[in-house]
């Protein structure tokens, strides 16, 4: 088990919170054990909740979450009765921690189905040591399940746009129509927004912002200063949008909020959160098939 006591015994809590008892049925099958050993582990879990973030680091534990969520999304439209998404992406998630800290390499998107070691993965392995950082790339995987989107108001006028949480121009709309003081929770989601295209669907990301003009146009219209973002594609320009939108968002909530010390972070660790993304999704999540998430455009 890694990372700080503490912060373990905090993940667990958050974990246990989000888990059903299905997740927790799922994840101590995985030994094979009596249906009476299998109750005397999920108690043992209900009272020692950092034990979950110990069972999900063990190879064979995460194996059989993947596959039974793999087999699940193959073989019936209601695959999320059996195990919740949160499960699915943490498992992902913590298969993927073990895998770079054996490795002394990640792979790099340069391109459509190409990819180039760069040898780099103890940084992103020092990432993942961090339990926070498990369970906020599992929520914030778990958080596109499913799609929101609705129509708002513009001004006083009767005329209404579309919003929706999977195209980062159709989300800015809601910074529109809110006051200064309700934008904090826009851009979060306009950073969450930016760092699953970048790590989940990164083809996704250059069709809805295919060059430097349109991450200029849309960065001055959220917030940000145009002239300062990359001269270079879509992974680099959503880096910079992305964790310039968690920045905005710390800047502009209160300070003695307790999100302020995580949007900060996130806004920093905006790459090495992407490169795990992107390693976890093509050794895992595409692999189990896109019905457990949808690709944006």
């Amino acid at each position: 088990m890694i990372g700080d006591p503490r912060e373990l015994d905090q993940a667990g809590i958050a974990y246990l919170a989000r888990l059903t008892d299905a997740d927790l049925r799922a994840l101590v099958r995985a030994d094979q054990v009596s249906a009476a050993e299998s109750d005397a582990r999920i108690r043992a879990l209900r009272r020692e909740p950092a034990l979950i973030l110990d069972v999900l680091d063990r190879p064979a534990t995460s194996a059989a979450v993947l596959n039974l969520a793999g087999s699940r999304a193959r073989a019936a439209p209601d695959r999320f009765a059996l195990i919740s998404p949160f499960l699915m992406f943490a498992a992902a998630i913590h298969r993927t921690a073990g895998d770079l800290s054996a490795s002394a390499y990640a792979p790099e998107r340069t391109g459509p189905r190409l990819r180039i070691p760069l040898f780099d993965a103890s940084q992103l392995s020092a990432y993942l040591s961090q339990p926070r950082h498990r369970l906020f790339l599992a929520d914030l995987l778990a958080s596109f399940a499913k799609i929101s989107s609705g129509m708002v108001p513009i001004g006083g006028s009767p005329r209404r746009r579309r919003w929706s949480d999977a195209d980062p121009v159709r989300l800015a709309v809601l910074l529109d129509t809110v006051p200064m003081a309700e934008r904090p929770p826009v851009w979060r989601r306009l950073g969450d927004l930016a760092l699953f295209l970048a790590g989940v669907f990164p083809d996704a990301a250059e069709r809805l912002i295919p060059g430097q003009a349109a991450a200029s146009r849309l960065a001055r219209r959220t917030g940000l200063d145009p002239d300062t973002g990359p001269d270079r594609g879509a992974p680099d320009l959503l880096e910079w949008l992305g964790a310039g939108w968690y920045q905005l968002a710390a800047d502009h909530t209160r300070p003695a909020d307790a999100s302020v010390p995580a949007l900060r972070e996130q806004a920093e660790h905006f790459r090495p959160a992407r490169r795990v993304l992107n390693t976890a999704t093509d050794r895992y999540l595409l692999p189990i098939g896109s019905g457990w998430l949808a690709a944006p455009g």
